[in-house]
């Protein structure tokens, strides 16, 4: 992924906290607000993205040290946020749970090097028996290990840990529309006015952001909200790529493990990582995710 050019150092250094359209919130060091515009065919900063500004203009853009970006179709991909330290996987009760989204962020961040976090919402919703079957889907991934935090904008469970976990980080929130995003940061960020989304009859959240933007947190840190994805494509990734993004495979998949080292773990005899799936040491969803996601990819080398 490409990076901004390197920065001057004329100008007011700035954090974007927002943008929409051309119009771009920079938060500068005294923690005024400016409106700032860009330059003709100037390269579009996103939200988290350090800058210098003159007046209502950005100079430059610092340089990044991560970028999430999804994938648009055609090899092409969009940036979502700049310098995130970790994402915040939000999902809800079923309907609106499902692993394979899960995992193409978890590959994302694995990519990056840096750090899911799983957020399960709206468990208020739970009953019983369904979050009996929700613990048993999160198994996999605690096993990983990745932080599972389970929250509820109505008992406020889950709001103190979550806050720490990000505590002088930037995370960004991540998931369908409806899973409870704004909610999460209207309840770790009291001090802003943020707007939920109700609940329609169907049971599923309505859409409320339509520009991204970033929320501090009392404590430290920050948060950093964008419109819902219903579908998030990784940018253009090859196979190996696919495998470092699944973290409990590494110890299977080495080339002394399998029968052939040019092994996909996919369908070929005597492999490693096949024989962990089917003895249990590897989650059968989580295989199958990475089935689905080295079909996506790229095969241009081996590995």
């Amino acid at each position: 992924m490409s990076k901004p050019n390197q920065t001057h150092t004329a100008g007011l250094p700035g954090l974007v906290i927002s943008y929409f359209g051309s119009s771009v919130a920079v938060e500068v060091e005294d923690g005024q607000v400016l409106q700032c515009h860009l330059k003709r065919n100037q390269e579009l900063p996103v939200v988290g993205d350090r800058v210098r500004v003159s007046g209502d203009t950005i100079d430059s853009i610092e340089p990044r040290h991560s970028q999430l970006s999804r994938g648009t179709g055609h090899g092409k991909s969009k940036v979502i946020a700049a310098n995130i330290d970790a994402i915040l996987i939000v999902m809800a009760p079923p309907p609106v749970f499902s692993e394979y989204l899960i995992d193409r962020y978890a590959v994302a961040a694995e990519l990056l090097n840096i750090q899911p976090i799983l957020v399960v919402n709206k468990m208020d919703l739970l009953t019983n028996e369904n979050r009996s079957d929700m613990d048993k889907r999160l198994q996999s991934y605690r096993d990983i290990p990745y932080p599972v935090v389970m929250s509820s904008i109505y008992s406020k469970d889950g709001l103190s840990e979550l806050a720490h976990h990000v505590k002088d980080k930037t995370a960004v929130l991540v998931g369908c529309s409806g899973v409870g995003k704004s909610s999460i940061i209207a309840g770790c960020c009291p001090q802003d006015e943020i707007t939920v989304g109700e609940v329609s009859a169907k049971g599923a959240g309505k859409h409320t952001t339509t520009a991204t933007r970033l929320y501090h947190l009392p404590g430290g840190g920050q948060l950093i909200d964008s419109p819902g994805v219903r579908e998030f494509n990784l940018w253009e990734v090859q196979r190996a790529d696919v495998l470092k993004g699944f973290r409990e495979f590494q110890q299977y998949s080495n080339h002394n493990s399998c029968k052939f080292r040019d092994c996909t773990h996919l369908v070929e005899p005597g492999c490693a990582v096949q024989a962990a799936v089917q003895d249990g040491k590897i989650s059968a969803s989580r295989f199958e995710s990475y089935q689905k996601l080295m079909k996506e990819a790229v095969n241009e080398k081996k590995y």
